[in-house]
């Protein structure tokens, strides 16, 4: 595929810039330290197991996570507010790029093209971890569910990003972890889709159709732009 017209580069959030897994479970471990005293009855791998089980890695889920918990494990010294108030004031601690994420955008940026981040959830949090990540300074534009008014995989959020960028779809490469939100619906409008595996074991995987480029990390994209250069 013809990459030369390409002027920008757009990402999901979590699971592509951010490392979602490390993050997440990061988190569960020292949530559960945190409240050990309340919890002796259940053991670590339970209570992480459950929470990855609920989690849909969205932030307006948890107090409804925090309530199956609270009942599946017939904890009794705790509210589910408790436990949501200790993620809310927590978990912006837990928040890990991959390991060439900021040299990727730092590179994109460096050869001109322009870059953004399509994210459902609310605006404010989203921007707090770009910029915990440390890339808030390399992303032009973020486009989230709040503002739009619409999540992914609907079109209207990805025409929100293309019209702050003023790219036209095939001058435009979208990159995301989720085959249904992500890589099949940016192909739909008619960007180059990159699908971001980071792991060979996959629940769903896109159509042939739906992806243009496979990559197992960020730093990939320099090679499918010719933009790689040896060494750092």
């Amino acid at each position: 595929m013809d990459v030369s017209q390409v002027k920008a580069v757009v990402f999901d959030l979590e699971g592509t810039l951010l490392d979602r897994k490390k993050s997440r479970e990061k988190f569960i471990e020292e949530q559960y330290e945190r409240f050990h005293d309340y919890l002796v009855r259940i053991q670590l791998a339970d209570f992480k197991r459950k929470f990855i089980e609920l989690d849909d890695d969205e932030d307006h889920d948890k107090p409804e996570l925090y309530k199956a918990i609270i009942k599946d494990f017939h904890i009794d010294r705790l509210t589910w507010k408790d436990l949501f108030n200790d993620f809310e004031m927590h978990f912006y601690r837990y928040v890990f790029p991959y390991y060439d994420t900021l040299y990727t955008l730092e590179k994109l940026t460096k050869h001109g093209y322009l870059t953004g981040v399509i994210a459902n959830g609310r605006s404010k949090i989203k921007q707090y971890r770009l910029h915990a990540l440390g890339v808030e300074d390399a992303i032009n534009y973020l486009t989230t569910s709040e503002t739009v008014g619409y999540r992914k995989p609907h079109p209207k959020i990805f025409e929100d990003m293309l019209d702050q960028l003023g790219t036209k779809p095939e001058e435009t490469i979208y990159v995301g972890d989720d085959p249904l939100n992500d890589v099949a619906p940016a192909r739909a409008m008619g960007m180059i889709s990159v699908w971001f595996k980071e792991n060979e074991e996959v629940d769903i995987e896109p159509l042939p159709e739906e992806v243009d480029f496979t990559i197992t990390s960020t730093e990939e994209l320099l090679d499918i732009l010719a933009i790689a250069e040896k060494g750092r």
